[in-house]
């Protein structure tokens, strides 16, 4: 009897670098996603190959199951491996990787999120779906930097690497589902003048407030200055910026920031195209975070 296989993912494109964070510095790993076929612990698939390993070969201890049955449909931006996708059935992949192993191709821009309910909990999962809905009303490609999103009900908040988001910021209000992911897609862009912006917004505002009105410190709160100001010109190119401005508004979190871009949204405007931070035109190809999850650090 044929068995269907399963899917793996192989980081490739590694990248690392080091993020400050509450004084000290953590490495940072994101990299591309290549999904393989491969059999269960038996080694049942759709022909023979070594339990535990892809159709093409690659050894498990390079692999991260899935537990999804092979779909072609399924986040079709995410490129297959060409021997594994034959094996499968399905035709093999046009183009090539460029990285020096035949039949994989480039990443594309994102056309869907891989939304996973890190418990399945009845309340992940009814954030997961609100999350979805959210998705399927408007389209964020060009904010999908990552396409991979955890709903955790154990966290507080979300956080952005990996991006997790509490379940209880999903479910209600769909413009706060909608600003929330926007928020933490947006700690993905990473623009030259990132550093210079931080800078800038620590000359202006030396002593930003504690939480909830400001950030866990004044390095955060600064950095924040950039990225809510994205928020909120995001937002209101998706649902207008009066609709944006109320929903920020009702934001109890990072109320203070919130609060200065909303007094003076002209100076924020200025303030991005200063130091050249904007949302890319063409959709990103999406990356995963890779290194230590800062859920557990942040827990």
């Amino acid at each position: 009897m044929s068995v269907s296989p399963f899917m793996a993912e192989e980081i490739i494109d590694k990248h690392t670098r080091l993020e400050a964070f509450r004084g000290r510095e953590w490495e940072m790993s994101t990299g591309r996603v290549v999904l393989h076929a491969v059999g269960d612990a038996a080694g049942h698939g759709p022909g023979r190959w070594p339990a535990r390993r892809a159709a093409c070969g690659l050894p498990s201890g390079r692999l991260a199951p899935t537990g999804r049955p092979w779909d072609s449909g399924y986040l079709p931006h995410l490129p297959r491996c060409g021997r594994c996708a034959t094996a499968a059935g399905d035709p093999p992949p046009a183009r090539a990787a460029g990285d020096g192993r035949e039949g994989q191709p480039a990443g594309e821009p994102a056309a869907d999120v891989d939304i996973r309910a890190v418990h399945g909990t009845a309340e992940e999962q009814a954030g997961a779906g609100a999350l979805r809905d959210v998705l399927i009303r408007h389209d964020l490609r060009r904010w999908m930097f990552t396409d991979l999103v955890r709903v955790d009900a154990e966290i507080r908040g979300g956080f952005s690497h990996p991006l997790t988001i509490n379940p209880g910021l999903l479910a209600g209000r769909q413009a706060k589902a909608l600003t929330t992911f926007l928020h933490e897609q947006l700690h993905w862009s990473e623009g030259p003048g990132t550093d210079a912006a931080t800078a800038e917004a620590a000359r202006r505002w030396p002593e930003p407030p504690p939480p909830p009105a400001g950030c866990h410190d004044a390095e955060s709160s600064w950095l924040h200055m950039s990225v809510c100001a994205l928020e909120y010109r995001s937002l209101a190119e998706v649902i207008g910026r009066a609709a944006a401005a109320a929903e920020l508004r009702r934001h109890r979190n990072y109320s203070w920031i919130y609060g200065q871009i909303l007094a003076d949204p002209g100076w924020f405007e200025a303030f991005l195209d200063r130091h050249g931070l904007r949302v890319p035109d063409p959709p990103p190809v999406p990356r995963r975070y890779i290194g230590e999850e800062w859920w557990a650090i942040l827990a």
